[in-house]
């Protein structure tokens, strides 16, 4: 078991890395008070059980909501459902509310946390590889809305994260390469020796081999944490974690929510960052052929030469929450782990980017 602290300023917390952390020691935190746990509709029923179970000793008050875990239904409709219940059940501002299941539930838990009587408490236990990696640390918690993915969102920090490696065993492969995908975008963005343990190791990750896929999740929740306790509110380097998802949030967009999930998304954003990074910051061919092998690997269902409307994909681009001005936000690679802020790109190398993976 590993304990990662994020060293926020006024709110700083722990994230847990082991096996089997659903337990009454864990959970202490949450003796005597009101307690809502926000779960989605794949949490396998045993782990429902067990924290059940452990929550109805533990807890003064305690109820259950269940929502859909798809980009869809992140939404003022699900936000305001668990509002609903909150009020209904006369939960106080000294409630927790836990968020166990994927990013959506974890971004939509926080929100609701960070919402409602202008704020409570609330612990994740992020049940798939992308959650533990990426949305269960650094304290962004949101909605979608039509037009854009996040849009309406706020800073809210949990009081603790739990990420239970033994959850993943019930996972499908692709949600296993979803989750690959952040966990690639930690190492090209800061550590070279860990892209390097990945191309070693890839193998025994994606076969869930406990140790490798123990490492990866540690590794890359240090380098969130680090980057996070830096820059909490995303006023410089706290950028760098958005490689790729520029692309990657419009291509979401592009596909209705539906066509591409946000790992698969961010592989190909990564892609067509890492062109403008040889455009602009002299990235290398060779380190491009490196990632892209490393990437495909980690996305072996995911056919990478799609030929996207260049305009669409522009357009959904404009309405990106990273915007500065007029100026799209792009985070390059100099190379392999170390990246950089681009504020100025012309929308022509935007445009052979999008085209290149064809």
């Amino acid at each position: 078991m590993k304990t990662i602290r994020v060293d926020i300023k006024n709110n700083p917390y722990q994230v847990v890395v082991g096996f089997d952390l659903i337990n009454q020691e864990n959970l202490k935190i949450l003796q005597n008070k009101e307690v809502l746990l926000v779960l989605d509709e794949n949490t396998p029923s045993s782990c429902k059980d067990k924290i059940t179970k452990e929550l109805l000793d533990l807890s003064a008050k305690f109820h259950t909501l269940e929502v859909l875990a798809s980009e869809e239904n992140k939404s003022r409709e699900t936000l305001d459902r668990i509002h609903s219940k909150l009020i209904k059940e006369r939960y106080s501002r000294d409630c927790f509310l836990i968020g166990l299941g994927g990013g959506i539930t974890c971004d939509i838990t926080g929100f609701a946390a960070a919402t409602y009587q202008r704020g409570v408490n609330f612990i994740l236990f992020p049940s798939t590889l992308l959650s533990q990696v990426d949305a269960s640390v650094g304290g962004k918690t949101a909605i979608n809305h039509p037009q854009g993915k996040n849009m309406i969102g706020a800073f809210h920090q949990p009081k603790q994260v739990f990420a239970d490696v033994s959850l993943l065993s019930f996972l499908p492969d692709m949600e296993i390469s979803n989750g690959l995908s952040e966990v690639i975008k930690h190492a090209l963005i800061s550590d070279k020796e860990y892209f390097e343990w990945l191309e070693t190791n890839m193998e025994d990750i994606i076969s869930l081999e406990p140790k490798a896929l123990e490492r990866a999740i540690t590794r890359s929740i240090e380098i969130k944490a680090e980057i996070v306790a830096k820059d909490e509110k995303e006023k410089g380097i706290r950028k760098y974690l958005n490689f790729g998802h520029t692309f990657g949030h419009a291509i979401e967009l592009y596909g209705g929510f539906k066509e591409f999930s946000h790992g698969q998304s961010v592989a190909i954003g990564m892609l067509m960052a890492m062109k403008l990074s040889c455009i602009y910051e002299g990235f290398s061919e060779d380190d491009l052929i490196r990632s892209r092998d490393l990437i495909s690997k980690a996305n072996p269902n995911l056919d990478f030469k799609i030929n996207f409307e260049e305009k669409k994909l522009i357009k959904n681009m404009s309405v990106d929450k990273k915007r500065v001005g007029n100026n799209l936000t792009f985070i390059l690679l100099k190379k392999i782990g170390q990246a950089k802020i681009n504020t100025d790109i012309e929308e022509a190398d935007i445009a052979k980017a999008i085209h290149s993976l064809v």
